[in-house]
């Protein structure tokens, strides 16, 4: 019988959820994998092998909404990564056998598996969290483990080449964006992208939904319009090394392990030990500042991300190349 896992939302936080769909599937090749996401990410799972079925909702569906979706698909297992109090909800009345997700909530009721991981102490990383979750609600996983992934479509490809045909190499893709939150100012990443072309290599900038803006901003460097996240993940898969704000790109390129720049603010809700990826080419830069809670309004450290340098991320660019630009 079909098993769900439900993780709905952010970009990032789906990308980090793939390991769960491709450790069930692996273990039960027969059963039906169903995802339930935001249609904000779903593009994260287009073309996963590891799932069979997607279903998308609004971030404000009502639990009777999910339920009215999942209930006719006999599912035999929820596994719900994030409970938000609408997604617990419509699992419990679809009537799903088995539940499982953390506790800690006040409606964890809703469950009848539950495991209580502390995610906040950042002993392991998101995905690792998501991992262990996945192998307490079907234990026979244990011995399996798996990483995040995204596929880019041959279609998506195809596109990307385009967009780079001609580009001089070596090409770093540039996501200056990600939200509201603390960011590397965007002079300094005007600052990279000069320094950049000065020494010979392309500076390719993308930005996303609600950031149209900063195309003008960068209008010398940036891609003429937003990318889907099917066509973004395809140009990462092409350039030679990603520089990123710690956002939900960030998290696709490191899905495509790809040479990576990883740029983070010092709140503790955002410590890299949890968020950020460790592997052949990746890097993390934040600035050198005890962790704090963000509320920065009388931090004498303020404004603390222009403590990272454009000659640090520079650097760390030339030492994912390999070699001096």
């Amino acid at each position: 019988m079909p098993v769900l896992i439900a993780r709905t939302d952010k970009v990032g936080d789906l990308v980090l959820a793939t390991p769960a769909a491709e450790l069930i599937k692996k273990a039960m090749p027969y059963e039906r994998v169903i995802f339930l996401c935001s249609s904000y990410a779903q593009e994260v799972l287009e073309d996963n092998p590891y799932i069979d079925e997607v279903i998308a909702i609004d971030r404000n569906a009502s639990p009777f909404e999910i339920a009215k979706r999942l209930k006719p698909l006999n599912i035999s297992i929820a596994i719900v990564l994030f409970p938000t109090l609408n997604v617990s909800l419509g699992v419990f009345l679809a009537g799903i056998p088995v539940r499982c997700s953390t506790g800690f909530r006040w409606y964890q009721f809703l469950f009848n598996k539950l495991t209580y991981l502390r995610r906040s102490k950042c002993m392991l990383k998101e995905w690792e969290y998501n991992v262990l979750l996945v192998q307490i609600g079907i234990p026979t996983l244990r011995s399996l483990t798996a990483h995040p992934k995204v596929f880019p479509s041959e279609r998506d490809v195809e596109r990307a080449e385009r967009l780079l045909a001609g580009k001089k190499r070596p090409i770093i893709l540039i996501y200056p964006g990600g939200g509201k939150e603390l960011r590397w100012p965007k002079e300094h990443f005007k600052r990279l992208c000069i320094l950049l072309e000065a020494k010979g290599a392309t500076p390719v900038v993308t930005v996303g939904k609600n950031e149209e803006h900063m195309i003008s901003e960068f209008k010398r460097w940036a891609i003429d319009r937003v990318l889907s996240l099917g066509e973004l993940a395809a140009l990462m898969k092409l350039c030679d090394v990603v520089v990123s704000n710690n956002t939900g790109p960030m998290h696709i390129a490191a899905a495509l392990k790809r040479p990576l720049i990883q740029i983070f603010d010092p709140r503790w809700a955002v410590n890299p030990k949890r968020w950020g990826h460790n592997y052949t080419g990746a890097s993390v830069l934040r600035p050198p500042l005890p962790f704090c809670n963000g509320k920065c309004k009388n931090c004498k450290y303020r404004p603390c991300m222009e403590m990272i340098t454009v000659e640090n991320v520079y650097k760390e660019i030339e030492r994912c190349l390999g070699r001096r630009l």
